[in-house]
């Protein structure tokens, strides 16, 4: 590992907490305001209840032609204080390679953050090493569906009007949101290569050219990409392929594999259809786009361990879900129930629903900001620990 300097860190740390105390002002309602631009439209923000989704959950018996059922977004008021003695996962979590945890105050109901590296030299050298992430760093996943027509209302809990669309995309540029690819993902989950500290990943689910063509101007206008969860079924139009593989020439598409049937995954589920719909987009994606997937987008975000186990051996580095449980950092992913017991973190990630995109930056930058400050507040002493029990002598 690289020779830390620890002044150089010291100053680091005084200038960040100064920083975070002269950050943007928010308002009582915990939203952070962006200069010049109005508040989410009316239409969108509304909290969707659960009473009012018709999607049914990722673990009932459903088919491939019906939708997922977490429910959506949460407003800022659902946002709550939850202490490590309410957790209710603990049974499957594992623990911190150095210090406790990191816990935040705000966090959503029934969720509970679990690390997935269990060699404490390998995670402090990671955190402290030069040339990796800092502190706090950051990933909101987002979850993309429809995108209605100008005028239209969203008529579906995973579908957004057109007005939240252009609104949200901008919201995000100005909070200072940038988007990453999958490859830099698996990077810094891994290895916390490093990213932009707050940074998002905007996956479009399904075969959706109309939709890819929305995000265009504002990915060549921000320097972004987007990642496409692409079913690679043998019934895809021709005049698709074609629309799709023009639009990858951008240079803007991250293309990563989202089943090959679109077969939701069951424990009933027959092996040979869990084997198809694992391993044969690989192969297509990398024919049609040039492109080799390291993740797999569950088809409705349905998954079992013989699946994740599946995806292992095809070469997958991550599997995301449709449970909007929070964001992402390196050696934290906040799981619920059903996830955590797949003891896999890596291959049951969460996505936030579209429809309650902006505050899901909004979560994200305050628990950014916690995380930061509670990793400087050890910082010392796990430096001290490092020293001890993992840096090599000078005799080897």
């Amino acid at each position: 590992m690289a020779v830390m300097k620890l002044n150089s860190l010291v100053i680091s740390v005084i200038i960040v907490l100064l920083s975070s105390c002269a950050g943007k002002p928010q308002n009582s309602s915990g939203v952070i305001p962006v200069e010049g631009k109005p508040g989410p439209p009316s239409i969108i923000s509304e909290t969707i209840p659960p009473s009012q989704t018709n999607l049914p959950s990722p673990t009932s018996t459903i088919t491939p032609t019906q939708m997922l059922s977490e429910t959506p977004t949460i407003t800022e008021t659902e946002i709550v204080s939850l202490k490590p003695p309410t957790r209710s996962i603990t049974a499957t979590m594992r623990p911190t390679p150095a210090l406790d945890l990191f816990f935040p105050e705000k966090i959503r109901p029934g969720v509970a953050p679990v690390t997935y590296i269990d060699d404490m030299c390998r995670y402090l050298d990671n955190r402290w090493g030069e040339g990796k992430s800092g502190p706090g760093t950051i990933v909101a996943p987002i979850m993309f569906h429809s995108v209605a027509k100008p005028g239209w209302d969203a008529n579906n809990p995973a579908d957004i009007t057109r007005e939240y669309f252009e609104y949200f995309m901008d919201y995000a540029y100005e909070l200072g949101f940038t988007t990453i690819t999958m490859d830099e993902l698996v990077g810094f989950l891994y290895s916390n290569e490093p990213i932009p500290e707050l940074s998002m990943i905007l996956i479009l689910d399904d075969r959706r050219p109309g939709v890819t063509e929305l995000f265009m101007p504002y990915l060549e206008e921000y320097d972004w990409t987007l990642t496409l969860g692409w079913i690679t079924t043998e019934t895809t139009r021709d005049s698709v392929w074609e629309v799709m593989m023009a639009l990858n020439e951008s240079g803007r598409l991250d293309i990563q594999s989202h089943g090959h049937n679109h077969i939701y995954i069951q424990e009933i589920t027959p092996f040979e259809v869990m084997v198809e719909e694992v391993f044969k987009p690989v192969q297509i994606i990398e024919d049609r786009f040039g492109q080799t997937p390291v993740s797999i987008v569950w088809p409705g975000g349905n998954f079992n361990k013989t699946s994740i186990e599946l995806a292992q051996e095809a070469g997958f580095k991550l599997g995301f879900t449709a449970y909007s449980r929070g964001p992402l950092m390196y050696n934290w992913v906040p799981l619920g129930e059903q996830e955590a017991a797949a003891d896999n973190p890596l291959y049951v990630l969460p996505r936030f629903w579209s429809s309650g995109a902006d505050v899901a930056l909004i979560e994200a930058v305050e628990i950014s900001q916690a995380a930061k400050a509670a990793a400087y507040a050890v910082q010392e002493e796990e430096l001290e620990t490092y020293a001890l029990f993992c840096r090599p002598s000078e005799s080897k």
